[in-house]
């Protein structure tokens, strides 16, 4: 889901003549919602490109498409333990996985809400209508930002993306106090360093985990002072 989402993602689609210079000034408070969802939708639609088994890049195909679907269908539920107040949602990765979620939901039917033992629950009712869905809102996302309709994407994460019942939320919280889970968690990432010989050629290079997270924050923040990372981006 992630290599999907930033490689072919976020590098997708194609700008008309009258956004070539970039979607955003268009776009305004809603651009960065309508990306992070348009890389989603890429994700989940190609999941199932032949292609990817071909390449080796993954085995049992459909069981995996499956989970990234199941896995999106749950996000809207799941994601509320970690806004405790209000009944908006403020942060764009979430949006895009509500207005994703609740489109299909209201479009397609691929995506079931159902009341259980007191509990609310999302699951996927039907995975071809799911994807029928996500295709029809990948195309539209697609065309928003071709041609920089503000009403359009304002309309539908107005819509879908930026509401939740409050009630519901509480619900979430109570859940998942029982289950003594962290809201929030932060990932250590590999730290390769290469070994130079003659003619600057790479000679080695070795991999290492560290085990302290902040010291690896700390290590960032000194390249990004010192202007060692460009664009790189760090999620």
């Amino acid at each position: 889901m992630t290599a999907l989402h930033e490689v072919i993602g976020h590098g997708s689609g194609k700008l008309s003549d009258k956004v070539s210079g970039g979607a955003e000034p268009y776009l305004k408070e809603y651009f960065s919602t309508l990306e992070e969802a348009r890389a989603d939708l890429m994700a989940l639609w190609n999941v199932w490109d032949p292609k990817l088994k071909e390449l080796g890049l993954i085995t049992d195909q459909q069981e995996v498409a499956k989970a990234m679907y199941d896995n999106a269908a749950l996000a809207p539920l799941t994601q509320l333990r970690r806004i405790r107040v209000g009944d908006t949602i403020e942060e764009d990765h979430e949006r895009d996985r509500q207005l994703i979620a609740f489109y299909v939901m209201d479009k397609t039917g691929g995506i079931e809400r159902i009341e259980r033992g007191g509990k609310t629950y999302l699951h996927v009712k039907d995975y071809a209508k799911m994807r029928d869905g996500l295709g029809m809102l990948l195309a539209e996302l697609m065309r928003i930002k071709a041609e920089g309709d503000y009403a359009a994407i304002k309309a539908l994460v107005d819509r879908y993306g930026l509401h939740f019942d409050p009630a519901l939320r509480d619900q979430v919280l109570a859940r998942y106090r029982k289950l003594n889970l962290p809201t929030y968690w932060a990932g250590i990432n590999a730290e390769v360093t290469a070994t130079f010989g003659k003619n600057s050629q790479i000679e080695k290079v070795e991999i290492s985990y560290p085990r302290e997270p902040v010291h690896q924050y700390l290590r960032y923040g000194a390249m990004y002072d010192k202007g060692l990372l460009g664009a790189t981006s760090l999620h």
